[in-house]
């Protein structure tokens, strides 16, 4: 029986990219408490070694997530932000935000000039459009508050789970920190060659950190675990539907920034038929991880 206690505490902890070490001490933690040796590098990522000699493997999830970071603070006390990683901006209005500070979380609400008030034609929503509102009038102020220039925020945490889903911030890619967390207690060694097991920083920004790895331990064999869309929801055709819910897990088979190797998808598929694991396969050409 899986306990996702630990996933409840990844997906709650605060961690947009640059900013992973919340994260990075939860992992920690989890890995001392299952007498694993751990290594953390300049960058930020943390990684565990199994094993000696070629080949190597290396299995990696990131910590962060996507988030903002405020550029501008105004003469009345608002927060001018840009993004950190993917965001739609005209989803953003109304959007609960923590501020991570020296002397805390500070919550904001993330908004745009109302249409009522609004002159000419609706523009699109842009991040220069949107600004953070925390309850104050001036500079001053939000300067006591330890927000400047260059402070984080991440979307307002929240977790929920029963027995047929779980809902919270930040699943991508915590759920992916939070499996590998698992399959190191069951397999605590490897047969033959070595094997990397990575949660890596700053994925939403360009895979900053598994790069670093890379470079590290140039690997034979690299696997994301990662989350993925579900976007067999109403107004797609079922042409463009890349991946279902409860379609099992996800084998990508190409996207923006690959090709899977077949051999690997092969053998991958092959171990999943032997353990009876659904899964489903996924080509996806605008994402890439």
């Amino acid at each position: 029986m899986i306990n996702y206690k630990t996933l409840q505490k990844l997906c709650t902890a605060y961690g947009p990219p640059g900013f992973e070490s919340n994260v990075a001490r939860i992992i920690m933690e989890e890995l001392e408490n299952e007498d694993f040796d751990f290594s953390f590098d300049h960058l930020g990522n943390v990684f565990v070694e199994l094993g000696e000699d070629r080949p190597v493997a290396l299995f990696a999830a990131h910590m962060d997530e996507v988030g903002l970071l405020v550029t501008h603070v105004t003469s009345d006390g608002f927060l001018k932000v840009v993004n950190l990683g993917g965001l739609n901006a005209s989803a953003l209005p109304g959007s609960l935000v923590d501020l991570v500070t020296p002397n805390g979380l500070i919550t904001g609400v993330i908004g745009e000039t109302p249409p009522h008030l609004a002159r000419g034609e609706k523009k699109e929503v842009t991040f220069d459009n949107l600004f953070i509102d925390i309850g104050v009038s001036s500079k001053e102020e939000v300067k006591k508050l330890g927000i400047d220039k260059g402070t984080p925020a991440v979307f307002k945490s929240f977790y929920f789970e029963d027995d047929e889903k779980i809902i919270g911030k930040a699943l991508d890619d915590r759920v992916g920190c939070f499996v590998l967390l698992e399959a190191l207690k069951r397999a605590r060694d490897t047969e033959y060659g070595k094997v990397i097991v990575a949660f890596t920083v700053q994925e939403e920004v360009g895979c900053r950190g598994a790069s670093t790895l890379a470079h590290m331990f140039n690997p034979d064999i690299g696997i994301s675990i990662e989350g993925t869309i579900a976007n067999d929801t109403p107004g797609t055709p079922s042409e463009q539907i890349v991946t279902r819910a409860r379609g099992g897990a996800a084998i990508r088979l190409m996207d923006a920034s690959m090709i899977a190797n077949r051999r690997l998808v092969d053998y991958m598929v092959e171990k999943a038929k032997e353990n009876n694991i659904d899964f489903q396969f996924q080509i996806s050409p605008k994402s890439g991880t």
